[in-house]
């Protein structure tokens, strides 16, 4: 009787297991595109984004016989879905990401009327944390641990929209940055329970990623080409289900209203499940700063609006005043001075800001775009202010670089939501040093571009 009960219960659960796993589906980030605007679309960068950095995309993305369900009979050909994904920097160094892909089509075979294949529907929601380790020499290295989490929310929809477990993926990101060439490299651990499905063993993986992003036209732009590869831990490069390689690319043109837009395509290699033989991909991404401006800046707004607000009720004053003067013989001649200085001033009108960007010797590269940010940030929050960039270099420079330094700011500006309209340009060469030294430091502080408050 022992033995008989035992039997059973045996029985019970392995028919419970054996129905957990009959459907079987592929996991949602065979789907995935990134939810961080990092320039590239499967591959993590590591840098952290600036602190209150909001964005969203919206990627469609057309694959080829993309996935095999259901002991290989059952076969989803064509997939039309979009990625969505919006993304928040809580701090510079930690930023949270949440992508939901939305399968608008799809067709296949071998598909009956009892468990016919969905038309559309949502796949599996995915939640992506990423914690930056460190940033050195400007973002020229940069390392980020990111721990991706997909939950099972297609298969709630039917069993061919997303994977029957959730799926943990931990991951080292390491990156550079530079004026011409972003690159990325991913080493990921997929922990995946083991299944068996058409006779092939499924379990962990581990594989990488490898990005390259090159600026083909600053600030306009950039040609991207990817590299994907992943195999099975327990058969590493002997699994043909689980050995996948994908090679693709594209571009992405960026717009002076914080919108990017990309289109590209991938193909994939090799027999394994869910890789596609080729996708297609395009979409938008969008991306802002959505935090108000900083102390600092709130004031410098308060004093200009002050200033603003006092300048009628002063005007008036000072014209009732000055045929007062003009009866007195000695007021003339006091006024004199007064008039030879004031063209002076009228090289540097209006509220000067604290915010002042610096750049190597003979270059017009931009290493650190946290000060222009934060002019970006007053003039988006205050519609009425219009910008003068005033650019410099030392002595031992060509005056052609001021020029071209206020062009780089300019155009940073402008992609930080501000626009063209309400910036000035004003170049100085080497004429208004602010340090007479020869030493490096001293040329360091030369080579600038300061900012004015436009109030004429």
């Amino acid at each position: 009787m022992k033995l008989n009960k035992i039997v059973l219960f045996s029985s019970i659960i392995l028919l419970f297991i054996s129905n957990l796993y009959a459907d079987f589906a592929l996991d949602g980030n065979r789907f995935k595109t990134s939810p961080f605007s990092d320039g590239f679309l499967t591959v993590y960068g590591s840098e952290g984004l600036e602190e209150g950095l909001l964005g969203v995309d919206f990627i469609l993305n057309f694959q080829h016989e993309p996935l095999t369900v259901s002991g290989g009979n059952k076969v989803i050909k064509n997939q039309l879905a979009s990625d969505i994904s919006i993304s928040y920097s809580v701090v510079k160094w930690f930023d949270l990401g949440i992508s939901l892909p939305v399968i608008f089509f799809e067709n296949g075979d071998s598909w009956n009327k009892k468990d016919s294949l969905a038309a559309a529907g949502v796949g599996d929601l995915r939640l992506v944390p990423r914690f930056q380790l460190f940033s050195l020499f400007d973002k020229h290295l940069s390392m980020s641990v990111i721990t991706e989490v997909t939950a099972p929310t297609g298969r709630e929809i039917h069993s061919a929209l997303g994977s029957n477990q959730f799926t943990f993926r931990p991951a080292i990101a390491l990156g550079t940055q530079s004026k011409w060439i972003d690159a990325a490299l991913n080493l990921f651990y997929h922990v995946l329970p083991k299944q068996t499905f058409a006779s092939s063993k499924f379990d962990d993986e581990f594989g990488l990623k490898l990005a390259l992003n090159v600026h083909a036209i600053e600030n306009l732009l950039d040609v991207n080409a990817e590299f994907h590869a992943a195999t099975s831990i327990e058969s590493p490069f002997k699994n043909d289900a689980q050995d996948n390689i994908e090679i693709g690319g594209g571009v992405r043109v960026k717009t002076p209203a914080n919108i990017d837009v990309m289109a590209g395509a991938f193909g994939g290699f090799g027999d394994a499940a869910g890789v596609p033989q080729f996708r297609i991909y395009a979409g938008i991404s969008w991306n802002m700063n959505v935090l108000p401006p900083k102390e600092e800046g709130e004031k410098t707004v308060k004093k200009l609006q002050k200033k603003q607000d006092e300048k009628p009720a002063e005007q008036p004053k000072q014209e009732e005043k000055k045929p007062e003067k003009k009866e007195k013989k000695a007021a003339p001649k006091k006024k004199a001075p007064v008039k030879s200085a004031a063209p002076q001033p009228t090289e540097k009108t209006g509220e000067k800001l604290p915010n002042v960007v610096n750049f190597l010797h003979e270059s017009d590269y931009i290493q650190n775009p946290v000060e222009i940010e934060k002019v970006a940030l007053i003039l988006t929050k205050n519609f009425m202010l219009k910008i003068r960039i005033e650019a410099h270099t030392d002595k031992h420079e060509n005056k052609v670089y001021a020029q071209k330094r206020a062009n780089a700011v300019k155009a940073l500006l402008i992609k930080n939501g501000v626009e063209a309209k309400r910036i000035q340009t004003k170049t100085f060469g080497s004429s208004e040093p602010v340090s007479t030294g020869d030493t490096e430091p001293d040329m360091v502080k030369n080579r600038r571009v300061e900012f004015f408050i436009v109030t004429d």
